[in-house]
């Protein structure tokens, strides 16, 4: 079958390498000609995976016959159009895919179906500030249809909102841009599958964030079991009604939710396998393989998943955190130690993400992640012990051999 996968990054190598093993040609559409993706790809397309004109061309230049994104989320909106547009089988609609790549669409559904979330705006270029009347500052800006935490900042004033707006809209396509309330809060990751209209939930995760003023929401961490998980009955119900407002039949679910002292708010929606390795972790950590899952989805109409009848989201003395690392500035001279950390007792996958001689700027978006890797162990100590231990293997050395790896305290599980 020729398959067509949105997107030729890190986060796609593992889609791509899994449908060639079962035999498919794959198509890769990336903008990047250092794409990694680019490299593997029986057809490569130098089209961006956002550009739905020439994604549909180089499609039908390939004979797509499906299209497949993982672990982005806009490239599923374009993966609706050129499916609707060439007449091929997709789980999402156009219309339910911009609910859950646009965040205006989407915040005008948790409004009109009841969903909490945080307080909004939405403004144009040149809005007056009785447009904000009603919400507290600090506040969260947003692009409506970016992705990886670009363009996410803390404002404390409307002087900073239009000083930033022009920056926010070079990583949109709309004129519109988000304003809600910070919400000081932990976030919580839920990732699943819905199958034949019913959500099995696989885990549930802290996506822990750290903070680099004024950029915000960029993760260097997920830790399971969350802190929240004796709330997993509310965060089932939640996510199911999420699925039923956006009329999910089929596919992948990662769903972002806020706990404060005013509850759960939901953050972001998508539908997609979640770019923080979930295809890698989630296999070992519940039993069920979410890459394979949707390659089936992708590749076989009507796919039988025979799956257990009930996923617990917490598994008695079974803990596991993935590490995502990044750099203060500098040029990356060498990197080592990963191959040490991978012979830990209880480690999974890892990589380095950034080649030698990349040059690192400050910190404002997932982009800049210099690797990563995850452990699982038996409790929390043992995991921060093995935390230690991974780090202090782990060398991205500068030109002057001076270590660049930033570690928070945030990065540990918490006893």
């Amino acid at each position: 079958m020729n398959v067509h996968v949105l997107g030729g990054g890190p986060a796609q190598l593992n889609l791509i390498r899994r449908l060639q093993e079962l035999g498919h040609q794959v198509a890769v559409s990336d903008i990047n000609p250092r794409s990694p993706g680019l490299e593997l790809a029986d057809f490569a397309s130098a089209a961006s995976s956002f550009d739905a004109v020439a994604v549909e061309r180089d499609a039908r230049v390939f004979g797509s016959q499906a299209l497949v994104t993982l672990g982005t989320d806009q490239p599923v909106l374009t993966a609706a159009l050129v499916s609707e547009k060439m007449g091929l089988p997709y789980f999402l609609s156009p219309r339910q895919a911009a609910l859950v790549t646009n965040k205006r669409d989407m915040k005008q559904m948790f409004v009109k179906e009841g969903i909490p979330t945080v307080p909004f705006r939405l403004l144009e270029a040149g809005f007056q500030d009785s447009e904000l009347e009603g919400l507290t500052f600090p506040l969260i800006i947003k692009p409506l249809d970016s992705q990886g935490q670009r363009g996410v900042l803390k404002v404390h004033s409307t002087d900073e909102i239009r000083d930033h707006f022009d920056e926010l809209l070079s990583f949109s396509r709309e004129q519109q841009i988000l304003a809600e309330e910070y919400y000081p809060s932990d976030e919580i990751t839920i990732s699943g599958w819905v199958y034949r209209g019913t959500l099995h939930i696989f885990s549930i995760t802290d996506r822990v964030t750290v903070e680099n003023d004024p950029y915000m929401g960029v993760c260097v961490s997920h830790r399971y079991p969350s802190l929240f998980h004796q709330s997993r009955d509310e965060l089932e119900e939640l996510s199911r009604t999420i699925c039923g407002a956006v009329g999910l039949q089929e596919g992948a679910v990662y769903f972002q939710i806020l706990g404060g002292k005013k509850g759960f708010l939901i953050n972001e929606i998508a539908c997609r396998l979640g770019g923080a390795y979930e295809d890698e972790f989630l296999p070992g950590l519940c039993g069920a393989d979410p890459l394979q899952l949707l390659i089936e989805q992708t590749t076989l109409p009507g796919y039988n998943w025979n799956h257990p009848e009930e996923m617990p989201s917490v598994r008695d003395g079974r803990y596991l955190s993935l590490q995502m690392f990044f750099c203060r500035p500098g040029i990356i001279s060498r990197q080592r130690g990963m191959d040490q950390v991978l012979r830990i007792s209880g480690a999974g996958r890892g990589r380095f993400l950034l080649p030698e001689g990349t040059c690192i700027r400050n910190r404002e978006n997932s982009t800049q992640r210099a690797g990563y890797f995850y452990l699982q162990g038996c409790s929390p100590a043992e995991l921060n012990s093995k935390i230690d231990q991974a780090y202090s293997f782990l060398e991205i050395l500068d030109e002057q051999g001076r270590q660049m790896i930033e570690f928070d305290q945030r990065m540990y599980f918490p006893s």
